[in-house]
């Protein structure tokens, strides 16, 4: 069963076309009057929003009833993830300067087959009429969670490197099992053995660094997993949701990502990258 909820993510990628936040392009360029100002995607939505506590709701065609389904439970998730952070100070928050909200858009008619997250929204396709939560927790979570991320810094491109941020959105949503023995782990590294650092997932800094041919996220997910887990379980390196979200302030604060991990997860970046492999397998040991 552990392949279970790793299937469904790459049932929704391809669904999606495996877009996320700056895959398609790294640097968003700011386009002055849309009313989604720092994305890429400028797509008009039916006028009629609806906004919630953390989130306001937009579509092309959805029905209101969807709307507010969707709201509802972009509302909690989003709520869940500030509860993981133990984070309260919402006035912290560095939303765009035209945002009051987190603007969420279905899109329910555009060709497109997206989930996406851009600094001040997120975008998700969803085809049904009413939305089903089970299918789509993993998504909203791993989606809100680097809208977090992108409010925590208050900048259109993300400071951190592809690896980390892609992992901690994976555990935040739920994370999976497919890295779980050292079985799993070497099957891994021989399913890789063409690939740069036979698929060593601290080497993928930047969307470029993922090797041709594979698809991208929904691949490499496996990996990012068992990077985020490593660096939190007790087990591991046994560091917290604050730690990470001293990352993503010193980042704001003008530090590089290699210096940000550094500081606070006492580990030198490029030893992490030579070391991966063995301290993997030391964690799946204990």
């Amino acid at each position: 069963m552990k392949d279970y909820k790793f299937l469904f993510l790459l049932l929704i990628l391809v669904l999606t076309n495996c877009e996320d936040e700056n895959e398609v392009s790294p640097q968003v360029e700011i386009n002055e009057g849309s009313w989604v100002k720092y994305s890429p995607i400028k797509w008009t939505h039916d006028g009629t929003p609806i906004s919630g506590t953390f989130c306001k709701v937009y579509s092309d065609e959805a029905s209101n009833a969807l709307k507010l389904q969707c709201l509802e439970f972009a509302d909690k998730m989003f709520g869940e993830i500030l509860a993981q952070f133990s984070f309260n100070d919402l006035d912290d928050l560095r939303l765009p300067p035209e945002n009051d909200k987190i603007n969420v858009y279905i899109n329910t008619e555009h060709e497109d087959n997206i989930a996406s997250a851009y600094w001040g929204t997120i975008f998700i396709t969803i085809r049904t009429i009413a939305l089903d939560t089970n299918r789509y927790e993993y998504l909203f979570k791993h989606e809100l969670t680097h809208e977090f991320e992108f409010l925590i810094e208050g900048t259109v491109n993300l400071g951190t490197d592809v690896w980390f941020r892609e992992a901690i959105a994976i555990y935040c949503g739920g994370g999976f099992d497919y890295i779980n023995t050292i079985d799993d782990l070497e099957g891994w590294i021989t399913a890789n053995e063409n690939f740069p650092g036979q698929g060593n997932p601290i080497m993928i800094h930047v969307w470029d660094d993922f090797p041709d041919g594979c698809d991208i996220t929904g691949y490499y997910c496996k990996a990012f997993d068992i990077t985020m887990k490593y660096l939190l379980d007790p087990k591991g390196l046994n560091k917290s949701f604050q730690d990470v979200l001293n990352v993503f302030y010193d980042i704001r604060d003008g530090d590089s990502f290699s210096i940000a991990f550094q500081n606070n997860f006492d580990l030198n970046l490029i030893a992490f990258e030579d070391e991966f492999y063995d301290r993997i397998r030391d964690f799946l040991t204990d």
